[in-house]
């Protein structure tokens, strides 16, 4: 029976040495990634290197090169990051309002809140490298740029229930997204559009948008 014990506390230490480990990797890779985002931002994609991140996490490069093949993949990757997050609070959003007009405002707002907390990502995803919209990883069956059929879902649903006008959603939904998009580059390239501000202008626009696509 002492054998027993002793093996079983051997087992327990293997997976938490195990568990640790995983974590740290986990933590280095999550840290190369947000070195990464700055490092493009700051100096631009022919002058960022992998080189570069890892002096700035305090690592070698051959440390790097375990987790991403090259600078395209770990600049895909960050991207890939920030659009897992920005799908999450899309869903969150849309399924939060049942009233159709309600939920497409609410996917704007969750647009824009994205882009308020997620600067960095924000601007690899749609500002510094929009080629990567149309690009998909290993294994994926649509683009990143797949995320925004659910606004154009919302809005066909608007349309069908009579919120909306009759028209094209695809059109509809272009006009809305950008919409939002001027309002995100706005709060993040102009430090004057605070979040306060880039709220008030946002519900300005919303009911100018009322006016112009709501079924009167």
């Amino acid at each position: 029976m002492k054998k027993s014990t002793g093996n079983t506390q051997a087992e327990r230490l293997h997976r938490a040495i195990r568990h640790r480990q995983a974590q740290e990797k986990q933590t280095l890779r999550q840290t190369i990634l947000t070195a990464a985002g700055e490092l493009f931002l700051e100096q631009g994609y022919e002058r960022f290197s992998l080189r570069k991140v890892a002096e700035r996490v305090g690592y070698s490069p051959t440390t790097i090169y375990l987790y991403f093949r090259d600078k395209d993949d770990l600049l895909f990757t960050v991207v890939e990051e920030g659009f897992v997050q920005f799908g999450r609070q899309l869903v969150a959003a849309a399924e939060s309002q049942a009233d159709p007009w309600e939920r497409i405002i609410a996917l704007g707002r969750a647009y824009v809140n994205f882009a308020l907390q997620n600067p960095i990502y924000y601007q690899l995803m749609f500002m510094q490298r929009t080629d990567f919209l149309t690009q998909k990883q290993m294994g994926e069956s649509q683009p990143r740029i797949a995320s925004f059929h659910m606004l154009q879902q919302a809005v066909q649903q608007a349309i069908d229930a009579g919120v909306l006008r009759p028209g094209d959603a695809e059109s509809y939904s272009d006009v809305l997204w950008a919409m939002v998009h001027g309002m995100a580059s706005l709060a993040i390239s102009m430090p004057a559009f605070d979040a306060s501000r880039i709220q008030r202008t946002m519900e300005t626009a919303w009911q100018m948008e009322c006016q112009g696509l709501r079924q009167r």
